[in-house]
């Protein structure tokens, strides 16, 4: 019988490996969009615990993408994006801090518009 977790891992790490870039751009986009989407969950729930797991893996994806850009290559954009993901961050830790649900939706509706202009410039490339 197959292992199931063992057989999504795989899938997942052969995934990854096959990405170009851009792919992995918007894989870490879907990653913590659904992290802050569970997280929202976990606390209308009160799953303090699964919340501040989701939390955490968020906040990890933005500082990858964050630690990802390259200022003297992206200029102003990565300048702005920059000062977007810290604006996130700290709306994610302040949403963390209250619960608020909202703060944490509105940063997920923030990484969706990222999202989709990662998904335009993958379809232009």
């Amino acid at each position: 019988m197959v292992n199931t977790a063992y057989a999504l891992s795989a899938y997942r790490h052969h995934k990854v490996a096959e990405a170009t870039p851009i792919e992995l751009v918007i894989m870490l986009y879907d990653g913590a969009i659904d992290a802050l989407d569970r997280a929202v969950g976990a606390i209308s729930a009160k799953q303090i615990p699964v919340k501040l797991k989701h939390i955490d893996k968020t906040l990890a994806i933005i500082e990858e993408l964050l630690n990802a850009l390259d200022i003297e290559v992206g200029g102003e954009m990565a300048i702005n994006l920059c000062d977007l993901y810290y604006y996130m961050m700290r709306e994610i830790t302040l949403a963390n801090l209250s619960n608020d649900r909202e703060k944490l939706r509105h940063v997920a509706s923030l990484l969706r518009e990222l999202r989709e202009s990662w998904v335009v410039v993958k379809g232009n490339v």
